[in-house]
């Protein structure tokens, strides 16, 4: 429980810096950037053998190709979701993210056989209910809103839904005792490739120029992204409810923890909507603990 309550805090203040970097206009594409260098840094410093990693023998892990994939979906992902905040507006893209844990929940059941009740889906469907709810902003769309780019809601469902699936596989078949931190070391450093190659390219070519506070940001953000992810690797190994129970906790804790850091930090309002997906929530995490017990 002790994993999965840190994931939880140090997702939530992952929310808070992207808020940050709204209000002082902080360029989000280079800050994800810089992030994902920081984690990769980060994910180094605490490897347990770090022989391992400087002798190449890495790249014969069997997990490895797995890693890289998934490090490299990871950037694509952040940077679509960007977009579609852009788009569509805060709301569409945060509930088309978090919808995306349906995906692990189905997989935990059907394909690695973790047990369920009434008592457990129940609480599961109100937490598809509470993120739709808590999410919900009167925001007006973005002048740059185009037709063309109806289909980006659906591929950051889908895409956040496969990160979080792969993770789960990660966590099944290969990290269940070891390798955690070797792992989270290969994941971020192709996401940090990617995304470095897609911002020189983009300074190159005059799209975009440096911006300081983004790094400086991103530094403290990838520190923050490093224990988010290792952390719910842990939760993944370690707490006995499984898979089925840890996202949809994790993700409600998040969205309860971020929403309460809005209101005392940034004097953010709750519509009854959102007052009411955060009593839906709070009903749902209960509901899934109790019958997990």
């Amino acid at each position: 429980m002790g994993f999965l309550t840190l994931s939880v805090v140090c997702s939530a203040l992952l929310v808070v810096f992207f808020k940050i970097f709204e209000k002082y206009n902080v360029p989000v594409f280079q800050a994800i950037v810089f992030n994902y260098i920081s984690a990769t840094i980060c994910a180094f410093f605490f490897l347990p053998d770090k022989e391992f990693v400087t002798t190449g023998n890495i790249v014969f892990a069997h997990w490895f190709p797995f890693a890289f994939l998934l490090g490299s979906l990871f950037i694509v992902i952040f940077n679509l979701t960007s977009i579609a905040t852009l788009r569509y507006g805060i709301s569409t893209a945060s509930i088309a993210m978090k919808l995306g844990l349906i995906f692990p929940v189905l997989f935990a059941f059907i394909i690695y056989g973790e047990p369920f009740n009434w008592l457990k889906l129940i609480g599961i469907g109100l937490a598809f209910v509470a993120v739709v709810l808590s999410s919900i902003k009167e925001e007006p769309k973005s002048k740059d809103h185009h037709s063309s780019f109806a289909w980006l809601p659906l591929i950051v469902f889908l895409g956040s839904g496969l990160c979080d699936s792969l993770t789960q596989f990660a966590n099944k078949k290969y990290l269940h005792s070891s390798g955690m931190e070797e792992f989270s070391f290969i994941l971020f450093l192709a996401a940090a490739v990617g995304g470095s190659s897609i911002l020189i390219f983009q300074m190159v070519s005059g799209k975009t120029t440096f911006h300081i506070h983004s790094m400086l940001g991103g530094i403290l953000l990838g520190i923050i992204n490093y224990f988010s992810f290792l952390f719910i690797l842990k939760a993944l190994a370690n707490v006995s409810w499984g898979s089925s129970v840890v996202f949809p906790v994790s993700n409600l804790g998040t969205v309860a923890v971020a929403t309460l850091t809005g209101i005392i930090l940034f004097k953010e309002q709750l519509s009854r909507i959102n007052i009411l997906g955060l009593i839906f929530a709070a009903a749902s995490i209960i509901l899934i603990i109790f019958a997990s017990l």
